[in-house]
């Protein structure tokens, strides 16, 4: 009895000391729950802007410039710096700030309203999987909803969402 008040002691104190333990892994799913993390990234370069639906004087943006996890991605007037700058390509594949490692995230379980935030890319993740259309839609693969503009606002700080894909719905149209 005493070698198990022992062992369960020793136990207690490695545990206090390691509460993770030796096996806990990094998160890589795409929630709010983790605080924002800052990079020290320099500013990036190249990349296109996006606008919506032809209003070339507004353009997807990265809320203050602000390269973190959970930064709000929104629509804000056309400065030319690099948080309006994005790597995508027509097809399937990654909606990436430029220079970074940094991707438009729809956060897991996406529905209509879901607000898009910057996240850490992740190879395969689900919410940051998009397809650039011909018909100029940037919807999630396989998944049925477009990057949209709330409303049709165009007002700075306005945060992109994502919604069901419909034909016509000209809050889902994008250029560069």
């Amino acid at each position: 009895m005493l070698v198990a008040t022992a062992l369960l002691a020793t136990l207690a104190v490695v545990a206090a000391q390691d509460p993770c333990g030796p096996t806990s892994k990094p998160p890589v799913s795409s929630t709010t729950t983790a605080p924002p993390t800052s990079t020290t990234a320099p500013p990036p370069t190249g990349g296109v802007a996006l606008h919506p639906n032809g209003q070339n004087g507004w353009c997807i943006d990265i809320a203050g410039a602000n390269y973190a996890n959970g930064t709000p991605v929104q629509l804000y007037q056309c400065n030319g710096t690099g948080a309006q700058k994005f790597a995508i390509q027509r097809g399937d594949g990654k909606f990436q700030v430029a220079g970074t490692n940094f991707c438009v995230d729809a956060g897991v379980n996406p529905g209509n309203g879901s607000k898009l935030h910057l996240w850490q890319c992740y190879q395969g993740l689900p919410q940051q999987q998009w397809y650039w259309t011909n018909d100029n839609r940037i919807a999630l693969t396989g998944q049925g909803l477009c990057l949209d503009l709330p409303s049709g606002s165009l007002s700075n700080g306005n945060q992109l969402q994502v919604w069901q894909c419909a034909t016509g719905n000209t809050n889902q149209v994008w250029s560069n």
